[in-house]
């Protein structure tokens, strides 16, 4: 599903990475509206942790619990211009991932609490 915001683009098809370990997850209801100026212009990779700032309504890249709610994992890569908003509607909230195909984030740990047990990271052996 690509990431939809009021500008018309074409993008050429792409290979992807999948990051679930199971067949069975669940998306997001609604979608998720990534606030386009917490994002740097470029590639938004998929496995980017994120969560529903509780001020602004819209999501951002996870760096810690206090004052979000509503953590997610992308399971797209989406395009961002730096400035607009994005709504995507592959959001993983529950479900397993592999920890080891996620993209670099060193808030990991305080995410994995954050969800608790409703999404599982599985170590690839």
């Amino acid at each position: 599903m690509p990431a939809y915001s009021l500008k018309p683009t074409q993008t050429a098809f792409k290979g992807g990475k999948n990051i679930l370990a199971s067949e069975h997850v669940q998306f997001i209801e609604g979608g998720a509206t990534l606030d386009g100026t917490k994002f740097a212009a470029g590639t938004i990779a998929v496995g980017t942790l994120i969560a529903r700032n509780t001020t602004s309504g819209k999501y951002e890249t996870f760096s810690t619990a206090t004052g979000y709610d509503n953590f997610g994992i992308l399971n797209i890569d989406a395009t961002s211009d730096g400035v607009s908003d994005l709504v995507v509607g592959e959001v993983i909230v529950r479900g397993s991932v592999y920890e080891a195909k996620l993209p670099t984030n060193a808030a990991l740990g305080a995410f994995k609490t954050a969800v608790g047990s409703s999404i599982r990271f599985v170590k690839h052996i």
